[in-house]
């Protein structure tokens, strides 16, 4: 009896012990889906900047009839910034 009662105790303290690591864990996860979204708001921010930039910068590129270098054209290409493949950026 004296056994059973030692190891319910002993059981007792470890479940007191593993609620209170459970109690962290989930508190560090609340604080670490929180950092989450505001990396992905941060994110759609910058993107959202980079493309009013790279737009402006097609225009300007356009008014004075300089063309864009190959590297930023294929950036704004893979971005899906440019209209058409065949621009240049530069006027006809």
């Amino acid at each position: 009896m004296d056994r059973l009662l030692t190891e319910l105790r002993s059981q007792s303290s470890e479940l007191e012990r593993l609620h209170a690591i459970y109690g962290e864990l989930e508190t560090r996860n609340g604080l670490l889906h929180n950092e989450v979204l505001r990396l992905k708001r941060a994110q759609r921010t910058n993107v959202q900047d980079l493309a009013r930039v790279a737009a402006i910068l097609l225009q300007i590129s356009r008014a004075k009839g300089i063309a864009l270098d190959p590297v930023t054209l294929d950036i704004l290409r893979r971005r899906g910034w440019l209209p058409a493949r065949n621009r240049t950026g530069a006027r006809p």
